[in-house]
C-alpha cells in the first residue's frame, strides 16, 4: 500500500475520489466538497488539444487569461463553499489543499524558496496557466495578501511558479451565471458501477481511468475564462464558421461558442468513434457514453426533423452548450457520414439543438 504526504494511502485517495464526485439526474458531475458545482471529467490530452484549438481558431494566446480565470474561480468557489483555507507560508503543511489538488487530478506542489520572491514547483500540472492560477489563489488565502504571479515550464512534468506581493486593491470575485437555461441538478440515487471502472492513482501525481489521465475542471473556470477572453476576440481564423448558430447569444459570445464547439467536434471526430443509430433511443445511449460520463449533460428527448437524419435534441442542463453541441455534432457526423449544421436555442424550461446536414441533399 503506497502513501503520499503524511499518512494518506492510495486506497484512501481512491475512496475519496469516488465519494467526492457525484453523478446527477441530468448528466452533470457535481463536486460534493464545493457546493455541488458542476465539473468536466476531462482527458488530459483532450484538454490540451481543446485549448490549442481555441488558440488556433481565435489567433489569441489564452495563457494569462486562463490563469486569471482559474485564480478568480478558485477564490470564489472557496468562499461560497465555506471550505477551510490553507494557512501560513508552508505549503507542506497544507494537507487538505494538497488532497484537494490530488482528488481533482490537477497536480501537486512544493515550496522551493520563500524570500523576496516566492518560488514553487508545480508538479504534474494538468495545465500550466490553470494550475498557476489555482495555486496563487490558495497562496493569497493562506497569507491574506494579493500577489502577482508568473510561471516558467521547467520540463514536461513540472513548472516553476514565481509569486510576489501585489499592493493593488483587487475586489473579491462576483458570482457568474450560465447564459442558457440551467436547471438545478439532482444527485442521482442510482450508482453507476462502471463510472469509476479501472480508476488508478499514481502516488503524489494524478489519477487515471483505463490508463488515461483525467482531471476535474469546474464549470465556473470556463465561464470566467469566457469573460476574460471575449474582449479580445474579433474573428475566427480557421475551422468552420457557418456550421453553428446560437439564438439570443450576442455576437462575440457566439464567435467564442463556435470556436469551442468546432474545436471539440474536430477532436471528437478524429478519435474515430463508431456511432451506430437505428432509432431515437440510440441517441440517448450515445449521449450517456460521450456526454454523461464526462459530466457534460445528457439528452432528455430526441425527435427526427427530416428524412436525412436530422434531429432535434432537448436537454435540461449541461456543463456548456458549445461543448455539448460540438460533441453531438461529432456524433452526428460519425453516424451519418456528412458534415453537420448545429442550431442552438433555449427557452424557459429546456435547451434545444437541431442537427441537420450542412449541405442540401437532393430528393432524387
Amino acid at each position: 500500500m503506497k502513501f503520499f504526504g503524511k499518512g494518506i494511502s492510495n486506497d484512501s485517495l481512491v475512496t475519496g475520489i469516488k465519494k467526492r464526485w457525484l453523478t446527477s439526474n441530468c448528466g452533470l458531475i457535481l463536486d460534493s466538497k464545493r457546493n455541488y458545482h458542476p465539473v468536466w471529467r476531462v482527458d488530459s490530452i483532450l484538454f490540451d488539444d481543446f485549448l490549442s484549438g481555441i488558440e488556433r481558431r481565435s489567433g489569441l494566446s489564452l495563457g494569462r487569461r486562463l490563469a486569471h480565470a482559474s485564480s478568480e474561480s478558485e477564490e470564489w468557489i472557496s468562499i461560497v463553499s465555506n471550505n477551510s483555507f490553507p494557512k501560513g507560508r508552508k505549503p507542506e503543511r497544507w494537507k487538505n489543499t494538497k488532497l484537494d489538488w490530488l482528488e481533482r487530478g490537477i497536480g501537486n506542489f512544493e515550496l522551493l524558496d520563500d524570500d523576496s520572491e516566492t518560488r514553487l514547483l508545480i508538479k504534474y500540472p494538468i495545465n500550466g496557466p490553470l494550475c498557476s492560477g489555482v495555486f496563487t489563489a490558495n497562496w493569497e488565502k493562506a497569507t491574506g495578501k494579493r500577489h502577482k504571479f508568473r510561471w516558467n515550464h521547467n520540463n514536461v512534468e513540472s513548472l516553476i511558479l514565481m509569486i510576489s506581493e501585489d499592493h493593488m486593491k483587487i475586489p473579491r470575485p462576483s458570482p457568474i451565471s450560465p447564459s442558457w437555461f440551467y436547471e438545478k441538478p439532482v444527485i442521482s440515487q442510482n450508482e453507476d458501477i462502471d463510472f469509476w471502472d479501472s480508476l488508478e492513482v499514481e502516488s503524489d501525481k494524478y489519477w487515471s481511468i483505463m490508463g488515461r489521465r483525467f482531471a476535474m475542471i469546474n464549470q465556473d473556470v470556463i465561464l470566467r475564462f469566457e469573460s476574460y477572453f471575449l474582449p479580445y476576440l474579433e474573428e475566427i481564423h480557421e475551422g468552420r464558421k457557418e456550421s453553428y448558430s446560437w439564438a439570443d447569444i450576442d455576437k462575440k459570445r457566439s464567435l467564442l461558442w463556435t470556436i469551442f464547439s468546432d474545436t471539440i467536434r474536430e477532436i471528437f471526430y478524429s478519435q474515430k468513434h463508431h456511432i451506430l443509430i437505428s432509432g431515437n433511443t440510440d441517441w440517448v445511449n450515445v449521449s450517456k457514453r460521450h456526454l454523461e460520463r464526462q459530466g457534460l449533460g445528457k439528452i432528455d428527448s430526441v425527435s427526427p426533423i427530416d428524412e436525412f437524419g436530422g434531429i432535434e435534441v432537448s436537454f435540461s442542463s449541461c456543463y456548456h452548450p458549445a461543448i455539448f453541441s460540438g460533441i453531438m455534432s461529432g456524433c452526428w457526423e460519425r453516424a451519418n457520414g456528412r458534415s453537420a449544421k448545429c442550431e442552438f436555442y433555449y427557452g424557459k424550461n429546456s435547451n434545444t439543438i437541431r442537427l441537420v446536414s450542412m449541405n442540401e441533399i437532393s430528393h432524387d
